[in-house]
């Protein structure tokens, strides 16, 4: 007695429990006749328990008519039923544990080929950087450019005063005493030609006009020294 009903074709299965499309297909195939199966069973268990409750009936039937031996054989009948209910029963409990478990599998089967092609992407993606050692390089590399860049910003930053000042302030001063020197032996060397043109003019008897000859030569002094010490106290300050 076929309690399965009609034989339903299934893909063709190899030794190693895969089908032709792999262990996906595989696995998906024995899911699928596990779930085929658990409903077989449950069409067969109801059409038992309406079995049951007709011999219950029966067996009642016959009882209230004196028929002792036939509801006997009722009564049998229910027992028979029952046990095979029962067999049913545990034959879906098993089909339903292995039908949650292989379930369970295809679930870890594709949670680990997703992990696989992530981690062989991650891989690939690390070799198109050049690995761990290049990243770090190249890190090095930025490093070292803002560091650079850093201190010619720096370097560029600083102040640059014009050429030529920079001579020291000893050699400035000396500069500074000769040119009032100059001015000094240049203002002497006028007030003597002056003073000497003066004498050899036809009125040299008359000794008045030399007094103003010398009068703008002294002038003229007072002013370089006043000049010279308004640079002073500049410099001085």
């Amino acid at each position: 007695m076929n309690l399965f009903g009609r034989k339903k074709e299934t893909p063709t299965v190899s030794s190693s429990g895969s089908s032709s499309g792999g262990p996906a297909a595989g696995t998906s195939a024995a899911i699928a006749k596990l779930r085929d199966a658990t409903e077989t069973l449950e069409k067969r268990e109801e059409h038992l328990m309406r079995k049951i409750d007709l011999e219950i009936k029966n067996a009642k039937e016959f009882n209230a008519k004196g028929k002792k031996r036939e509801a006997l054989t009722c009564i049998k009948r229910k027992k028979m039923y029952e046990k095979q209910v029962e067999q049913i029963s545990g034959a879906k409990i098993t089909m339903e544990t292995q039908r949650l478990a292989l379930e369970q599998a295809n679930m870890n089967r594709e949670v680990l080929d997703a992990q696989r092609e992530g981690a062989a992407a991650l891989k690939k993606e690390t070799q198109k950087m050049g690995g761990v050692d290049a990243v770090e390089e190249t890190m090095d590399d930025v490093e070292e450019g803002l560091q650079d860049a850093d201190e010619i910003g720096q370097a560029m930053a600083r102040g640059i005063g014009p050429t030529g000042l920079d001579a020291d302030e000893d050699d400035l001063l000396a500069e500074l005493e000769q040119l009032e020197q100059d001015d000094v032996d240049s203002s002497l060397l006028s007030t003597g030609l002056k003073e000497e043109e003066g004498l050899s003019m036809p009125s040299a008897p008359f000794s008045a006009p030399s007094a103003p000859s010398s009068t703008p030569a002294s002038r003229q002094m007072t002013d370089e020294e006043r000049e010279l010490a308004e640079l002073e106290a500049s410099m001085a300050m």
